[in-house]
């Protein structure tokens, strides 16, 4: 006789539905993993849209002034180096009473200079990296007592375009019968910035003054002219 197997009540083999609620649960876990996910992407692109104008004003501020800085020292130091006075550049001629009849440039000179400065700008501005340019990380709170807190953000000189410049003349009264000449150098550089999240394009306009003499009596009606770009 064979013996039946006794009934145990507090045994129960598990049903297949009973996995149901774990996967359930698991399922909710992937889900809220995903929104947590889309939630903070959503958060991090509104922060990038909010200042990333912020970020790249402030990029392009720092360096204008520090490719400002370069071109007023390439243009000291080109005239130290070169020794230029005035008078290696304009020529005065004068009538028999002393009178400045003309003003003649020595076109030369001035090119070779404006070529020299140039280059010097162009290497200077192709060795600037993120110490020379970038952003402290306080400075884009807007708080003035916040400006230098925090990390630098980085910025770089992705890519320089040739600088171009042109000479020019002004003529300032500086009283009865005397007249400031000055020769000043517009310089002009565009530079593609590598900055957080992207790159921006600015342009650095910067004026020098190369030489300048007091001129006594009436500035005469015909006086230099400069040499343009490329002649």
């Amino acid at each position: 006789m064979v013996a039946r197997p006794r009934y145990r009540p507090w045994f129960r083999k598990p049903r297949a539905g009973r996995s149901i609620p774990a996967m359930r649960r698991g399922r909710g876990l992937v889900l809220s993993a995903l929104l947590g996910v889309g939630l903070a992407l959503l958060v991090i692109v509104a922060l990038d849209n909010a200042l990333r104008p912020m970020v790249t004003t402030l990029a392009q501020a720092k360096t204008e002034n520090v490719v400002t800085g370069i071109i007023n020292d390439a243009v000291m130091e080109t005239l130290s180096a070169e020794a230029v006075a005035y008078q290696d550049l304009v020529t005065l001629e004068r009538d028999s009473s002393g009178q400045v009849t003309l003003l003649s440039t020595n076109s030369a000179k001035l090119n070779a200079l404006r070529t020299q400065i140039l280059q010097t700008v162009l290497e200077k501005v192709d060795a600037l990296n993120s110490e020379d340019l970038g952003i402290p990380l306080g400075s884009i709170t807007g708080l003035a007592t916040a400006s230098d807190w925090g990390p630098d953000l980085p910025v770089q000189v992705l890519a320089t375009a040739t600088p171009t410049a042109e000479f020019r003349n002004v003529f300032t009264s500086e009283g009865i019968n005397q007249t400031l000449h000055q020769v000043m150098l517009d310089v002009q550089v565009k530079i593609t910035l590598l900055i957080p999240g992207g790159k921006t394009d600015t342009q650095v306009n910067a004026e020098v003054c190369v030489a300048e003499t007091l001129l006594l009596g009436q500035v005469p009606d015909t006086y230099l002219e400069l040499p343009a770009a490329g002649s």
